[in-house]
């Protein structure tokens, strides 16, 4: 997972409400709420894995086994979702 380029699907709608990164899934329409270290994920998308945990650790001070953990973490839920996409 952490080698694989991820991508962000594409029909998925993201809005910036009051400083809180909202996505939507229009076909499923639930509604997905990231915290600032999930933001900074969805923002830098497409990337890889362990590109991601690398920024992560680098932003957040993180050991780098810490920010892969929260990296996998991160995309694991956005994938069940069908909000990102391995590329």
């Amino acid at each position: 997972m952490l080698r694989s380029m991820w991508q962000a699907n594409p029909d998925v709608l993201a809005t910036d409400l009051d400083g809180e990164l909202v996505l939507m899934h229009p076909g499923r329409s639930e509604m997905f709420s990231l915290n600032p270290s999930g933001r900074l994920i969805w923002q830098a998308l497409p990337q890889t894995g362990a590109a991601l945990a690398d920024l992560l650790a680098e932003r957040y001070g993180l050991p780098p086994e810490q920010a892969l953990t929260d990296v996998t973490a991160v995309l694991d839920a956005l994938h069940g979702r069908d909000l990102v996409r391995p590329a």
